[in-house]
């Protein structure tokens, strides 16, 4: 790491920001401008710089007070973004990794009354976090919180490999939703539609603000090229639709909607596949299926035989 001291640094331009996202082994779909814009949330783009290169990153997305630091619906992997030169040995990385982390802790409660962030499944040291304030009783921690995402793997397999490696219930319902066609489209308003249906049948109202971040979200993806808003059509209607987000490494498996009246038609499944076809035929590595830490959902997921990751949120609430 470069010997001067570290400095947090705003970035304001959008190609700066991006290029150095997409050069981060932690940076995500999530972390790039045009997903920032649409959370319609105060956003600092923060940078750790020395010697006039970025080392590390943090969109840090803010309260209207700027004094908590958030952590958005829909948006994981939203922590610390690091950067090395490519001849950086592994045990340089680490010693880096922890000290860039160190800082940015430091910065973080000294900026902020509060700290709520989702770190990437790619971020491994949390000594920083857990060591913040270690030794001083009575002042503010940091608490870790693990969860799970799934990931599957997409280089040197086949679609037939996918299929036959599922869960034998979802071969059956992909054999069942033979006769659904799937398309891929732009109607926000069926999808938002749908979305606000598939949590009815729970009992669950969706406050105004959830569902405009929802349409936000979506609009901005279709809008510039980053995200596939697709459907499975029986020919009772629309019963499934998928909203697929894509960075250069991965898809990311963000929004799903369904007909309650459709549900047992396979359209989901069927429609789950064509997109991970889709991802595979874009010649992504892998696809995240954004969290499994709910029983139901979460079962659908692994059904796919993707492979488990451990990420951790962390926060931080002053004493």
């Amino acid at each position: 790491m470069a010997v001067n001291p570290p400095q947090l640094v705003e970035v304001d331009d959008d190609a700066l920001w991006d290029a150095s996202v997409d050069a981060s082994p932690q940076g995500t779909v999530f972390c790039r401008a045009a997903y920032l814009r649409a959370l319609g949330m105060p956003v600092r783009r923060l940078s750790v710089q020395s010697g006039g290169r970025i080392l590390a990153l943090l969109p840090a997305v803010e309260d209207a007070s700027g004094r908590r630091l958030l952590q958005p619906p829909f948006t994981p992997y939203q922590g610390f973004l690091f950067l090395h030169e490519a001849h950086t040995l592994p045990r340089q990385r680490v010693l880096d990794e922890f000290r860039l982390g160190e800082f940015l802790v430091a910065e973080l409660a000294r900026r902020y009354d509060a700290v709520s962030l989702a770190l990437s499944w790619q971020f491994t040291d949390l000594r920083p976090f857990l060591w913040h304030n270690y030794h001083e009783a009575g002042q503010p921690r940091y608490q870790a919180t693990p969860r799970y995402t799934a990931l599957l793997k997409l280089q040197d397999v086949t679609a037939e490999t996918i299929t036959a490696e599922a869960r034998a219930c979802r071969r059956q319902e992909l054999r069942k939703a033979a006769p659904c066609t799937v398309s891929e489209g732009h109607d926000v308003d069926t999808f938002m539609a749908l979305y606000a249906q598939t949590f009815a049948r729970q009992d669950i109202a969706l406050p105004d603000e959830t569902l405009a971040l929802v349409r936000r979200i979506t609009e901005a993806a279709v809008e510039h090229g980053y995200g596939r808003l697709s459907a499975c059509s029986t020919p009772q209607g629309t019963a499934s639709m998928n909203l697929f987000l894509y960075d250069q490494r991965r898809a990311y498996y963000l929004f799903a909607a369904n007909d309650p009246a459709l549900r047992n038609t396979g359209a989901a499944t069927r429609l789950m596949f064509d997109n991970i076809e889709h991802a595979r035929q874009r010649g992504l590595a892998e696809l995240d299926f954004v969290g499994v830490n709910s029983p139901n959902r979460g079962d659908f997921k692994l059904s796919f035989n993707p492979e488990l990751k451990l990420y951790f949120e962390v926060a931080l609430q002053a004493a």
